[in-house]
C-alpha cells in the first residue's frame, strides 16, 4: 500500500469511480449471474452517470481511495437510513465498498470504512450497516472483523444465476 490516498469523492471523480465500480463489481460477483441483460444493468448502476446522480444527492457521501494517484476502491454512504431489519432511526447505509482485485486484503476497505464512520458519528448516526450476499463469505468476514454483527436477511431482487442464493445479510456497527 504505498502512497495511498483516502478522500471525500466530488463531482471530478466520477469518471475514475465510473470506472472502479464496474470492474469491483463484475470480479466480485460474475459468476452469480446467468442473464447477460440483467448483469449489464446491474454494472451499469456503478456507472459514471449513475456515480454522478449518486453524488449530488444531499445524503450521499462518497469516498475514493488512491494509490499513487490512481482510484482502487471507493465506498459510498447514505446519511438518515433507516437499517431494513428494525428500521432504527439515527443509521447510515452504507450500500457499497468495492476494491479492485489488486487492492484487496491490503486494509484500503478497512480505512475507507474508517473514514466513513467518523463522518457518520460527527453527522449524529448512532450506527452503520449494510446488506452482503450471503454466500459472498469472504465479505461478510472481513465486515465481521471490522465490528458489524449479522441481524437478519432479505432477499436480493437481481436476476440471479439458477441455483445461485438470492439471500442476503444485513449487518450492523454501532457507533458508541
Amino acid at each position: 500500500m504505498s502512497d495511498l490516498v483516502i478522500s471525500r469523492a466530488t463531482a471530478a471523480d466520477a469518471a475514475d469511480l465510473g470506472i472502479i465500480g464496474p470492474a469491483a463489481y463484475a470480479a466480485a460477483y460474475h459468476d452469480d449471474w446467468d442473464d447477460a441483460v440483467g448483469f449489464f444493468r446491474q454494472v451499469q448502476t456503478f456507472g459514471p452517470e449513475a456515480v454522478a446522480q449518486t453524488l449530488e444527492r444531499p445524503d450521499a457521501r462518497v469516498w475514493i481511495a488512491r494509490e499513487e494517484g490512481v482510484g482502487v476502491g471507493f465506498l459510498t454512504m447514505f446519511v438518515g437510513s433507516l437499517e431494513t431489519i428494525n428500521q432504527r432511526a439515527h443509521g447510515a447505509e452504507i450500500p457499497r465498498i468495492y476494491l479492485l482485485p489488486g487492492a484487496r486484503r491490503g486494509g484500503i476497505g478497512k480505512k475507507l470504512l474508517e473514514a466513513a464512520e467518523t463522518q457518520a458519528k460527527a453527522e449524529g448516526c448512532d450506527y452503520i450497516w449494510l446488506d452482503v450476499m450471503e454466500h459472498a463469505e469472504w465479505a461478510r468476514a472481513a465486515y465481521e472483523r471490522w465490528g458489524f454483527t449479522d441481524i437478519g436477511g432479505k432477499t436480493f431482487s437481481g436476476g440471479l444465476r439458477s441455483g445461485r442464493s438470492r439471500a442476503m445479510r444485513v449487518m450492523v456497527k454501532e457507533l458508541k
